[in-house]
């Protein structure tokens, strides 16, 4: 079946992310709210201000610091502009607000809980709506585009394995073929011990995955010369070749962990049936 580009989807469900980055840079970056003595300052102010109560702050010392050293930067008109732009901000603004949501500003004086929250109600909403996805490691929110193999999958492995095969599809992975790899490298470990159960299920899908992790430059080096591993085909290949296959790799891992979770729950049919006549 032929895929369908995301930006012809968002199109055809007439989302105009351009929009929803408008709002949500305003509400956290221009309007203004009042405190007791009449001054008015932003949201994102307020983060400013308190930033140092923040988990993830590590050595920074204030919002400006920490957006010169992590390299943020969002403008109420960026000359260039797509969804990763929107995403980047969502989640910019979102790991700062959902930490100030519940805060009394000012010793008491100032207290702007309701549109922190409502801002942070604001950004899961939009991203509900482009097809997105909270994935949350360690306090720190990503989103990831939905991919429901990767939801089922991720469901049915242990929570270190699952964070890694959601945040597979972040925008960040894109081009990141060493963060790529890395990942396969888990799944593959993962499934390596399960190979005589998935040959038992699909043989085909065991030969074709197992071939192409070994084959592909992912768990063997196959583009240096000297090592025994050495295939010059995959050496020449260009690195948006050797990405797509990683890609088909992640999602033939997918279908390998769904196909074995099937594999249990068959014999499990299989054990009910036989005691149902047994038993009657």
């Amino acid at each position: 079946m032929k895929r369908i580009p995301f930006s012809q989807v968002l199109k055809t469900a007439a989302i105009d992310i351009r929009r929803e980055y408008d709002r949500l840079y305003g509400m956290f970056c221009v309007q203004k709210f009042q405190d007791m003595v009449g001054a008015g300052s932003s949201l994102k102010d307020y983060c400013a201000t308190y930033f140092v109560r923040l988990p993830f702050r590590g050595t920074c010392v204030s919002l400006d610091d920490f957006d010169d050293f992590y390299g943020y930067s969002f403008e109420k008109n960026p000359s260039t502009f797509d969804i990763e732009y929107l995403v980047s901000f969502c989640e910019y603004s979102y790991n700062l607000a959902i930490y100030n949501q519940n805060t009394i500003y000012g010793g008491g004086i100032v207290g702007i809980g309701d549109p922190m929250q409502f801002y942070v109600q604001q950004v899961l909403t939009v991203i509900e709506t482009i097809g997105y996805m909270p994935n949350n490691q360690n306090g720190i929110t990503d989103f990831v585009p939905k991919d429901q193999a990767a939801i089922s999958a991720a469901e049915i492995v242990d929570p270190a394995l699952s964070y890694r095969i959601i945040e597979y599809n972040h925008h960040s992975m894109k081009g990141d073929l060493e963060r790529k790899k890395a990942t396969l490298i888990a799944l593959a470990d993962k499934l390596e011990p399960k190979r005589a159960k998935l040959k038992q299920v699909s043989g085909s899908l065991e030969s074709d995955l197992f071939y192409l992790l070994n084959s592909v430059n992912v768990r063997h080096n196959n583009a240096d010369q000297v090592g025994k591993n050495y295939i010059h085909f995959v050496a020449d290949m260009k690195d948006g070749d050797i990405e797509q296959w990683y890609d088909d790799m992640y999602q033939m891992c997918l279908l390998a962990f769904l196909e074995l979770d099937h594999l249990e729950r068959k014999e499990r049919v299989k054990k009910l049936k036989e005691d149902i006549q047994k038993n009657g």
